[in-house]
């Protein structure tokens, strides 16, 4: 009974196996995990960005609209009858009233042409700004027909105001000023009401930076001014827009802004956070996801080995049958192993090691008699037929001869014929011999565009009568490769002659050169790719496999040996050739060489 020696797997195969499957785990779940957390945390930054400036862009116009709104009311009561007709005790219950009704107004005065105070809804200053009076230049232009508003200031409560004239007209012609003190306590609350997060800010500015309202009211008490000369400049070019900043302390800050639109003012209402603080959601985000992934990953690990062992058992009872069939003992069968597809494929084995040692001791006989066949083949069919067309000819010569005044011509003519048989028949005994004993390569250092061009150039008037057009394509022409030079011009005309052969009502015949890599190669390295792309009739699927066969040829007058002598030549040169085709699409022929370096 024949001992049974067990190949053990190295525990390198273990582990080896146990990175795999957790690569294949791992990899994936990462780079999903990657482009998920990434696309969150673009989609948040951004919604977070999207949601700054929305709610400073709503400021922005809310506040435009409250002073807007305080304008047109002052303009409309400008306009009114009871402001320029009526006397003074109807014009002081007018205003009144419209302090009243709109707590806006804090002050409402009506002056004359010369700027003299004609009716108020206060009797005396009491915040330290001389109300009864007007200045030249504001009293100028408000008479001019246009409205002004002043910069904004503090009242001694430390309160924001802001004081508005408009023009009294009757008659296209201006009669009076009416003058109202504007209260914007509700532009501070509005800025309160947006400020982001805990470290957020929100402030409204002058074009010079001057903050007007600030969440920080010392800010605006001290009169500071907003020193990011950076932001100012984008702000100045207008527009709404939001970006991210590092500001003067080093703190990467996120700021949108918007202009609020003011007659005669260039203000900017504006919020920013710290982008630490605002984009900590997605951090978190971020974080949580990863530790979600290492404790997965540890699980697929785990998971992993005990598979990883349970395999390798009825493997490894495999590999050591395996290797004592392969070691020459083919009267050995491997146990079963289980009912899986490993157990199939030891079945199978044992069916292999059961009809290997009759396929070996066949092989040779069968190679020997297709030679043989090969051989008797040609000898009946190929030479018959020019031995049989020499001796017909020689007969007629014969009697040609024998007559007394033969015909010089018929004489040139049957003689012509039997030397074409006997060239041809010298042409078949030298493809044998090629095929049974290659004759001995002369390579040389030569380029290989200059060897297709040869053959371009020879084909050239024979293809376009045709209507074939044949194209290049030279990725690299300067691509070298030691090579026989009549034997590889044969093989590239071999197969352009094919390739025109295949396309009778014409086509198009690109070939290309480049460089590229080969795994095929032996062992893989860089090589020279030649390609012969025709449009022609191609071939079918069953034909394919047989291209390269001995007296193979789907032509009627092909000798089935061009393809058979090309690949050849190309194997003694050290490359390969590789072959595609689509029925009735066309045929790419590709020939791989050995690539040397420019010289």
């Amino acid at each position: 009974m024949l001992e049974k020696k067990r190949v053990k797997f190295p525990h390198r195969m273990l582990y080896r196996l146990l990175t795999s499957h957790v690569l294949l785990v791992t990899i994936p779940l990462l780079l999903t995990v990657q482009i998920l957390t990434n696309t969150a945390q673009r989609a948040i930054e951004e919604m977070i960005r999207a949601r700054n400036l929305e709610i400073v862009k709503r400021s922005a116009q809310q506040i435009a609209q409250t002073l807007e709104k305080a304008y047109d009311i002052l303009q409309l009561s400008a306009e009114s009858p009871a402001i320029y007709q009526m006397g003074h005790r109807s014009q002081g219950f007018t205003i009144n009233k419209i302090v009243y009704e709109f707590d806006i107004f804090q002050i409402l005065s009506v002056y004359d042409r010369e700027g003299r105070l004609v009716v108020s809804t206060e009797f005396a200053p009491t915040d330290g700004h001389n109300h009864h009076s007007v200045s030249r230049e504001v009293l100028d232009r408000v008479i001019a027909g246009q409205a002004y508003s002043s910069d904004v200031y503090l009242s001694p409560e430390n309160l924001p105001k802001m004081d508005v004239y408009v023009p009294i007209r009757s008659q296209n012609e201006t009669v009076g000023l009416l003058k109202a003190e504007v209260d914007l306590k509700a532009i501070w609350a509005l800025v309160d009401s947006i400020i982001v997060g805990k470290k957020g800010e929100a402030f409204i500015i002058r074009e010079d930076g001057q903050f007007i309202a600030h969440t920080d009211r010392r800010k605006v008490l001290q009169g500071e001014i907003f020193q990011e000369p950076t932001i100012l400049q984008d702000m100045a070019a207008g527009g709404v827009n939001q970006k991210i900043y590092q500001n003067r302390n080093g703190v990467e800050m996120i700021v949108a802004y918007a202009p609020i639109y003011v007659r005669g003012k260039d203000w900017r209402a504006v919020i920013q956070q710290p982008t630490r603080e605002a984009f900590a959601p997605s951090r978190t985000m971020r974080l949580q996801i990863f530790v979600i992934m290492f404790f997965s990953i540890c699980m697929a690990a785990l998971i992993a080995f005990f598979y990883t062992r349970k395999i390798l058992r009825p493997v490894d009872r495999l590999v050591s049958g395996i290797n004592r069939i392969a070691s020459g003992d083919l009267r050995y069968r491997i146990e079963p192993l289980g009912k899986d597809e490993i157990s199939q494929l030891a079945e199978h084995f044992n069916a292999m090691a059961a009809r290997l040692k009759s396929f070996q001791n066949k092989l040779k006989r069968t190679e020997r008699l297709e030679t043989l066949g090969k051989l008797a083949s040609v000898l009946s069919h190929e030479i018959r037929n020019p031995l049989n067309s020499m001796v017909i000819n020689m007969q007629i010569l014969r009697r040609e001869y024998q007559k007394a005044l033969g015909d010089t011509d018929k004489l040139d003519h049957y003689h012509n014929i039997v030397v074409s048989e006997i060239k041809r028949v010298d042409e078949l005994v030298g493809n044998f011999l090629m095929i049974a004993r290659p004759p001995k390569l002369e390579p040389e250092t030569r380029k290989i565009a200059d060897i297709l061009d040869e053959v371009i150039t020879m084909q050239q008037p024979i293809a376009l009568p045709r209507g074939i057009r044949i194209e290049r394509k030279y990725v690299d022409p300067d691509l070298r490769a030691r090579v026989d030079h009549n034997k590889m011009k044969q093989v590239f005309l071999n197969i352009v002659i094919n390739a025109i052969q295949a396309m009778p009502g014409g086509g198009r015949l690109l070939i290309s050169l480049e460089r590229q890599f080969s795994s095929d190669a032996e062992p893989p390295q860089e090589m020279i790719k030649i390609g012969f792309h025709d449009t022609g009739k191609g071939i079918k699927k069953e034909d394919l496999k047989h291209i390269f066969d001995f007296y193979f040829s789907t032509k009627k007058d092909g000798t089935g040996i061009g393809l058979s002598i090309a690949q050849q030549i190309v194997e003694e040169h050290g490359g390969f050739i590789r072959v595609e085709s689509e029925y009735k699409k066309g045929t790419t022929v590709f020939i791989y060489l050995p690539i040397i370096s420019h010289s």
